[in-house]
């Protein structure tokens, strides 16, 4: 009778304390969006490729928390190169000062959100509208809302050549 009794406690415990995590697990996942918030952010993106395929340097760069944020493609810090992730500048160059003009275009967006945190996951596609050539790759953006205003405060990215047609 006592082994009965202990095993129906266990039982009660086990399912208890199941029960508990499943309600910390869901108050812990109930993240703080709206969807104002994710219109502005789809707005960030949205201005991001077209200061991109403008060349207009000013207007992306009033998208960023500072220009020294850090913003690397991945291979740079995987490669065994110095840990530097600070590469903006090398993006600048090559994207707004180069000379060559760019569209960029952004599939598979993702968008989590917790109140003034939020991160976008999404691919994308740039083309040289230069020479044609194209390259594709995943990037990760982690962005601040600093008075009222997203901003990106870090992207990292990988990135390779778009095999031609």
């Amino acid at each position: 009778m006592r082994s009965r009794l202990w095993l129906a406690l266990v039982v009660c415990l086990a399912a208890g304390t199941a029960y508990a995590q499943a309600n910390l697990d869901a108050t812990v996942a109930a993240h703080r969006t709206d969807a104002a918030d994710i219109a502005a952010i789809q707005a960030l993106l949205a201005a991001y490729t077209t200061s991109v395929g403008a060349g207009d340097e000013a207007a992306f760069e009033a998208l960023l928390l500072s220009r020294d944020i850090p913003f690397s493609h991945s291979g740079a810090v995987s490669r065994g190169q110095a840990p530097e992730t600070r590469n903006y500048p090398q993006f600048r160059q090559a994207i707004f000062a180069s000379g060559k003009r760019y569209a960029q275009t952004f599939h598979n967006v993702r968008i989590s959100q917790d109140e003034d945190l939020a991160e976008v996951s999404l691919d994308f596609v740039t083309r040289d509208l230069t020479d044609g050539t194209a390259g594709y790759g995943w990037k990760v953006l982690h962005l601040l809302k600093v008075k009222g205003q997203w901003k990106i405060a870090a992207e990292f990215y990988t990135g390779r050549a778009l095999p031609k047609d």
